[in-house]
């Protein structure tokens, strides 16, 4: 199974899995229930297909049991009688949840030059200043999109303003959130072969 990991951090947990088999190997691991079934069935595209069964796979090896992820009218999702909070990412080849009982985003995203061509779209303040690499560039974007994620509203990139990292297997840093009940925040970060894992969790 390519289950990564999926370990304990304080009141969260975290799970990542790698997507190595096909849609037709992963949709026979899977347990849906009628609703989930009618859902999976309106994905026409292969690669959500496989994000979609991923994630529920995902999610089942954490929990023990299956449960369907619905969404809030701004597309944030959540569990149905569970009162923890879930956040989702996706990137080519990995998948990633976190559940926490504090409010939580988080993003994976594989390191790619992609984010460094469109880095005027995304870095405020002091980032450009620091920020040349294509590794640097993927960072920075995945803890705005976790920041994104955890605040549930349209935020203007120069809102989120993160502070240089020291990047390492493991590592954290600090991030300014202009949102009342944010500011000073700790993000977490984390490479995953060449993907970058970031979250941000309130209270965590």
């Amino acid at each position: 199974m390519p289950l990564l990991f999926c370990k304990q951090i304080g009141t969260s947990q975290l799970g990542v899995w790698r997507k190595d088999e096909t849609v037709a190997e992963l949709l026979a691991l899977s347990s849906l229930c009628d609703s989930e079934k009618e859902e999976y069935n309106l994905i026409a595209n292969d690669r959500r297909r496989s994000e979609w069964l991923a994630t529920r796979l995902l999610l089942n090896r954490m929990t023990g049991f299956s449960q369907p992820i619905l969404h809030t009218e701004s597309g944030k999702p959540y569990l149905s009688g569970d009162a923890r909070f879930i956040s989702i990412s996706h990137s080519l080849n990995m998948v990633a949840v976190m559940l926490s009982d504090a409010n939580v985003g988080i993003d994976i995203e594989r390191i790619h030059s992609r984010t460094t061509k469109v880095r005027g779209k995304f870095l405020t303040g002091k980032e450009p200043d620091w920020c040349t690499t294509d590794e640097q560039h993927t960072f920075v974007w995945t803890v705005k999109e976790s920041a994104y994620k955890l605040v549930d509203d349209t935020l203007l990139h120069d809102e989120v303003e993160v502070d240089k990292p020291v990047l390492a297997d493991n590592f954290a840093v600090s991030v300014d959130i202009r949102r009342n009940g944010f500011g000073q925040m700790i993000c977490h970060s984390m490479r995953i072969g060449d993907n970058i894992l970031s979250y941000l969790a309130k209270n965590c």
